[in-house]
């Protein structure tokens, strides 16, 4: 999908909704619209720092005075850019571009219609230029944890594993908003071990969802660093059986996420643990999110190609993730070792 492309949905959406205007602050679909722009300083806010003002003649990027110059010259020089003085409220200035035409937001504001839910699946068919930039952030994403894999040993702390992770991934330009690293004493125990220090141990995990650009690449690799006992290794093979399974047989283009998951539920029975499942969410739908949409039983979202899924089977002290993308050749993996 051409920015054109994408700039005709967003306009088909105003038509239907009866906008004159729409601005997109939310960083998913500031980089989703730009290819790839980031409107962020404070990775935890909502919202970006700058804005996609969109109306049916024209397209701006609207921001304060602060973020202005770091936009015109680095991340959107191809758009016009409108500033305001940080100190005075953005209204002035959106209006004085869009008079009193209905405005439509992808956030709750005080001057304009929420219509987020309208966006977000736009979003989820990627065209062939992000595609390609996905597959160099996931190529990234494993160098990554392949290098912080081999900084580490069983006397390694989690937060000093951590931390190698974190700096291989920034090292790449990426950033990771989930990082774990964690002991197999702590995998037995928790689904998420967020680092908390102690050594590794005989066992560990490396977990990532690194972003770059917007879209997010996730992987999970385990370390042995002694072979594991045999119902260790019986039920990471279960897992590893489900994850290649969910990618070759069950996502698959016009089936449903529920649909998806219904083998999984199947996969993990065949596996020996028919109630493995229930004990973690199975992954879904990635891409400009870590998981834009999740599969539970409910989920009708319809699986196309172009997307991108993390699947991330899982049982005591094991798991399996990858990300990969649906294209018209079948499943390509973007993370692979």
């Amino acid at each position: 999908m051409s920015q054109e492309s994408r700039r005709e949905k967003l306009r088909d959406v105003m038509d239907r909704l009866g906008l004159g205007a729409l601005l997109m602050q939310r960083p998913a679909n500031f980089a989703w619209y730009t290819g790839g722009a980031d409107n962020r300083v404070d990775h935890a806010a909502a919202l970006g720092v700058a804005g996609i003002l969109l109306t049916p003649d024209a397209e701006y990027v609207l921001t304060d005075n602060i973020e202005a110059p770091r936009m015109r010259g680095e991340e959107t020089p191809r758009f016009e850019i409108v500033e305001h003085p940080w100190y005075e409220d953005p209204e002035a200035t959106l209006r004085a571009l869009i008079g009193d035409s209905p405005l439509g937001t992808d956030f709750a504001a005080g001057y304009g219609r929420e219509v987020g839910e309208e966006i977000s699946p736009l979003r989820y068919v990627l065209d062939g230029a992000a595609i390609e930039r996905y597959r160099r952030l996931g190529a990234d994403a494993a160098a990554a944890v392949s290098e912080a894999a081999a900084s580490v040993g069983p006397g390694t702390d989690e937060r000093e594993a951590a931390a190698n992770l974190g700096t291989a991934c920034r090292r790449r330009g990426m950033y990771a908003p989930v990082l774990m690293a964690a002991s197999g004493e702590r995998m037995v125990l928790y689904r998420h071990p967020i680092p908390r220090g102690g050594a590794l141990g005989r066992r560990a995990m490396l977990v990532v969802c690194a972003e770059r650009g917007g879209l997010y690449a996730n992987l999970t690799r385990i370390l042995d660093f002694e072979d594991p006992n045999s119902e260790t290794a019986r039920r990471q093979r279960a897992c590893d059986t489900v994850l290649r399974r969910m990618r070759e047989e069950a996502t698959l283009p016009g089936r449903t996420l529920a649909e998806a998951l219904a083998d999984c539920r199947r996969f993990y029975a065949e596996e020996g643990f028919p109630d493995g499942w229930r004990d973690h969410h199975q992954g879904g739908m990635t891409g400009y999110a870590s998981r834009e949409v999740v599969a539970t039983p409910e989920t009708r979202q319809e699986i196309a190609r172009g997307q991108s899924f993390a699947w991330n089977p899982s049982l005591r002290a094991v798991k399996a993730e990858e990300t990969f993308v649906l294209t018209g050749d079948g499943p390509e993996i973007l993370t692979g070792s």
